[in-house]
């Protein structure tokens, strides 16, 4: 990336530079020029004192790194884990629930004597369980289908649009 260039007027009306902005702001940083000082930038013909061009680059850094920031914040939500429920969790929550209350109709009846009946609520439990965690797998993979899907989709159309233009 090229950094612009700038010419800096001297107390005595002469010009001097080119000078990077980085290098313009170290002499100003070490007390060598001052806002007021007049500069320009190389190939244009108007000069604005230092002050203003430096306001102007502090404002650019700031926008700039603000974005970033907001970018990273971005990044970061999008990696994290979602406390948004899904139908894949949601698949997953009650696949846990009915085992757990297959073994507590297990324990009840074994309790009372009735080991036949608790060992086909501990089965049914269990099937169901598996049938839940089944049905969250194959929605999460049609999931993940649907958006593949979508991504081919988007680069079609667009790769479309583009041969339309040229």
């Amino acid at each position: 990336m090229e950094q612009e260039q700038y010419y800096i007027a001297t107390e005595d009306g002469k010009t001097e530079g080119p000078y990077s902005f980085a290098s313009l702001e170290a002499s100003y940083t070490n007390g060598k020029i001052t806002q007021k000082a007049l500069v320009c930038i190389a190939g244009g013909q108007e000069w604005v004192q230092f002050g203003t061009v430096l306001e102007q680059k502090w404002k650019e850094e700031s926008e700039k790194t603000s974005l970033q920031k907001k970018q990273e914040r971005t990044e970061a939500t999008s990696t994290d884990v979602e406390l948004i429920p899904t139908i894949e969790g949601l698949f997953q929550i009650v696949g846990v629930l009915a085992l757990l209350a297959g073994f507590i109709l297990f324990c009840i009846n074994v309790g009372s004597g009735h080991t036949g009946i608790g060992f086909i609520y501990l089965l049914s439990g269990a099937f169901s369980c598996l049938g839940c965690f089944w049905c969250a797998k194959v929605s999460g993979l049609l999931s993940r289908a649907v958006d593949l899907l979508s991504v081919i989709a988007k680069r079609v159309y667009n790769s479309g649009n583009s041969t339309d233009k040229q």
